[in-house]
């Protein structure tokens, strides 16, 4: 591979002099808050958790109080537009009687569809049942209480690292760690409660303090289980039980790091490992890329251009912003002075990635206190925006210009036999050009959650293969015809898809069409008109009026034109019996039914 030093000062005199990628790179602008509903909130920021909570299709924000005084906000994003819900929670009496708040995390731990939430401070932990985007502490009831580590300690710093289905039985279970507590703790979902069985995996024999600290699932070797990566360890799940593989993987035991993280840089099909440097303090310490060689992990930051940054990173996300099909990476500067970092990963030559930070080309401006990043899409365009919490700023919402021309797929996860926020989903996308893998996570880093959409930019490919997801519980299915530049809803094991008509037309009436065919066997196609933004619902019913099938459940909508489909299916993924059905359009102001006919 061509080295650093010659690789990066082309490219730097070509963005500069040439401006030659100028119809490639797209192009960030700041956005004032008040116009996006984002209020004023004087505190000490420290971190975020990106979901769509309530699941109307646009991510909403958690913006995490640091330390006192002052506490977190929820903003909930409609169409772009964000309205402050923090009232309708208990995070203003939590964060007023303890100290400093360290991770929060969206997860929908009941399997009911909205996402609760998940917190710790340096005292305890929280979880806070979301019915209705109305929050209602249920800690102790659930049994999700981390208890003081032993010792004479004053400070034990409790993080909600990451939600996984450790255990593979279709909920979600949650990794605990304490500072000054080498131990984990590893809440299992057992439905009604939660029950600590750290000693069964092997997470209470630890020996040395931050080895496991922060750690974070993830299925780092694709084998369909979660494993943990903590701060100086790789631990991996074998059938429930945590195994040190760290010196095996080839990868680096020890090091002052926070953020890092797996992911397939360079489109083979297996995950590579980031981390950033921690501490500005510590010379030995930088931002380091390592590259996954047939299960052992090499070192190839030099080889890829990636200048090794001695910084004191707040935090960092991966995405491809420029929608050319190779994942890239921000990294926030923190309280630094100086830019941001945006290093684009493109193929600088046949077999040979590079990596360059465009940052103040691509409109990174601001400078000052920032701590924490994420990419997300917030007015879902296709193009990647950046979420950061600033104490000086307030926020700092980067809105991507998206005007390089190049096209995109997005898909939103609903687990059914898996877990309902699909969390361990492996979803492969093939192109003519490349194929591309990304794997779903609860957890993302210190302090730091990513929105989990599934987002792939394929560069100007105007077609997709296909696509296949491997959901946590082990089904793969193949989604074929898949149409580019839009987001699909897809839910475990059904063929059900709803897409927006394209028309340059607003619907001038509320309408359900006649199904297609009638009668069917075994998917028809329902087409509806909603003349007005709404909350839609579509549903199936038999003729004793039991619900078999949602569609569409609450889902906010633009007006325009629909297409579902629906495959005989019900919700449990069985197929229905030979009969007639009643399907319903219900939007906020209007109502309609029709009936249909199934034949074997």
């Amino acid at each position: 591979m061509r080295k650093i030093s010659y690789w990066l000062i082309v490219v730097s005199l070509v963005l500069i002099a040439n401006n030659i990628w100028s119809q490639e790179m797209t192009y960030f602008e700041v956005i004032d808050n008040t116009s996006v509903g984002l209020t004023v909130t004087p505190f000490e920021k420290g971190g975020l958790a990106l979901a769509d909570i309530d699941r109307n299709g646009y991510p909403d924000i958690f913006c995490l109080c640091w330390h006192e005084p002052g506490y977190s906000r929820i903003y909930i994003n409609t169409d772009g537009y964000f309205q402050d819900i923090t009232d309708q929670s208990p995070l203003q009496q939590i964060e007023s009687n303890e100290i400093g708040t360290c991770t929060t995390l969206w997860v929908d731990f009941d399997n009911d569809g909205d996402k609760d939430l998940s917190m710790a401070t340096k005292e305890t932990i929280h979880l806070l049942r979301n019915d209705d985007n109305v929050f209602n502490e249920v800690s102790e009831e659930m049994g999700f209480v981390a208890p003081k580590p032993p010792g004479w300690i004053t400070e034990w710093d409790c993080n909600t690292c990451g939600w996984a289905d450790y255990d593979v039985d279709g909920d979600l279970d949650c990794v605990i760690s304490q500072l000054n507590n080498p131990n984990l703790y590893l809440f299992r979902n057992d439905g009604d409660h939660f029950t600590n069985v750290a000693t069964e995996s092997g997470l209470d024999a630890v020996t040395e303090d931050e080895e496991l600290w922060r750690s974070v699932f993830t299925d780092f070797d694709l084998d369909g289980d979660p494993d943990l990566v903590g701060r100086r360890r790789i631990m991996r799940n074998d059938d429930g039980y945590f195994i040190d593989i760290t010196g095996e993987l080839g990868l680096p035991e020890n090091g002052n790091y926070w953020y890092r993280r797996f992911f397939d840089y360079d489109n083979d099909g297996d995950l590579d490992f980031f981390k950033a440097s921690r501490s500005v303090e510590e010379d030995t310490e930088f931002d380091e890329l390592w590259e996954n060689q047939d299960g052992v992990f090499v070192n190839v930051s030099n080889e890829v251009g990636f200048i090794s940054q001695n910084l004191r990173h707040r935090g960092m996300t991966f995405g491809d912003f420029d929608n050319d099909g190779d994942q890239d990476i921000f990294m926030d500067g923190g309280t630094a002075a100086g830019y941001d970092n945006l290093f684009i990963n493109d193929e600088v030559a046949p077999g040979e990635r590079g990596f360059a930070d465009v940052a103040e080309f691509a409109g990174i401006a601001k400078t000052g206190d920032r701590k924490g990043c994420g990419f997300f899409d917030y007015n879902r365009d296709g193009f990647l925006d950046i979420y950061m919490p600033s104490a000086e700023f307030n926020h700092i919402l980067y809105q991507n210009s998206a005007d390089n021309g190049a096209n995109w797929v997005g898909f939103i996860l609903e687990g059914t036999v898996s877990n309902r926020d699909a969390v361990g989903s492996l979803v492969t996308l093939y192109t003519p050009e490349k194929t591309q893998i990304r794997l779903t996570r609860c957890g993302d880093n210190h302090y730091h959650q990513y929105n989990p959409w599934v987002h792939f930019g394929i560069g100007y490919e105007t077609a997709i293969d296909s696509v296949v997801i491997r959901w946590p519980l082990g089904e793969r299915q193949t989604l074929t015809d898949v149409a580019i530049n839009q987001y699909h809803e897809v839910k475990e094991g059904e063929e059900t898809a709803v897409e927006r008509i394209k028309d340059e037309t607003t619907p001038t009436s509320f309408r359900l069409k006649q199904n297609y065919p009638n009668p069917f066997n075994p998917v028809t196609t329902i087409q509806y008109d909603i003349i007005n933004d709404s909350h839609v619902s579509l549903t199936i019913y038999n003729l004793h009026a039991d619900e078999i099938a949602s569609l569409v459940n609450d889902r906010f909508q633009p007006a325009g034109s629909y297409s579902a489909t629906w495959n005989g299916k019900d919700s449990n993924g069985n197929v229905v019996s030979s009969g007639i059905y009643v399907y319903q359009l219900r939007t906020v102001n209007s109502l309609e039914m029709k009936k249909m006919t199934l034949i074997k």
